[in-house]
């Protein structure tokens, strides 16, 4: 869409919207839009929204919601029923290489996963945040849902804290956690109830963090220096 005029440049693909959004990405030398639908993970030309590849992922009631993560040339995502995808899209080609998969194990829902030197965190519905090599997706730990609660639903969005192994993590019960993660392990520093239930994506600006439920917005002082 023209940022002035909102008129409509171009339009891509066939398939149906789903919750998360594009990102940018490079293939070798070639920008492009990584994007997963409820049915395939695909690869956009951002000049004239050509589909340039596709792989077929099919999610049941259209629920791909966490945004895609791409690095070391690996397009990455994780559903909520059938587990986790790595594929590696090459050039020219309308098919990227599937590096592996899963089906039962590594099944993400809301939360973005966090890369971090060859290792993914990711929020899996049953045990709670996973660590896993990136390369092969053989899991490294798992918090056994130490950070969000153990429902049908686990949720609890997550920031890198800088450049540091320190992350935040707003869970669905409204707690504010400031946690370490590393391949070797995790360790929870401090915990704070900030807001109400909410599976809301919180912002973070400046020294703030900004929460919201059902019912209200918070403003609150983030507790670390970036």
């Amino acid at each position: 869409v023209d940022l002035k005029t909102g008129k409509k440049l171009w339009q891509g693909g066939t398939d149906g919207a789903g919750y998360g959004w594009p990102i940018p990405i490079r293939v070798e030398d070639q920008t492009q839009f990584l994007y997963w639908s409820p049915e395939n993970l695909l690869g956009f030309d951002p000049r004239n929204g050509k589909v340039l590849w596709s792989y077929p992922y099919k999610v049941k009631y259209g629920v791909s919601i966490a945004t895609p993560i791409y690095h070391e040339g690996i397009a990455y995502v994780a559903g909520y029923w059938n587990g986790s995808r790595a594929v590696m899209p090459e050039p020219g080609k309308d098919t990227p290489r599937l590096l592996w998969e899963t089906k039962d194990t590594l099944c993400g829902l809301m939360a973005q996963p966090l890369y971090r030197d060859g290792v993914v965190y990711l929020m899996d519905r049953r045990t709670g945040v996973n660590a896993f090599e990136f390369k092969t997706g053989k899991i490294l730990w798992k918090t056994n849902n130490q950070y969000e609660p153990e429902n049908r639903n686990p949720q609890a969005t997550m920031v890198w804290v800088g450049q540091t192994k320190r992350v935040l993590l707003l869970n669905s019960l409204g707690e504010l956690i400031l946690a370490e993660f590393s391949p070797a392990g995790h360790k929870e520093i401090s915990r704070g109830q900030i807001i109400g239930k909410t599976w809301a994506h919180p912002a973070y600006a400046g020294d703030s963090i900004y929460a919201r439920s059902d019912r209200e917005i918070v403003r609150v002082p983030v507790p670390v220096k970036y």
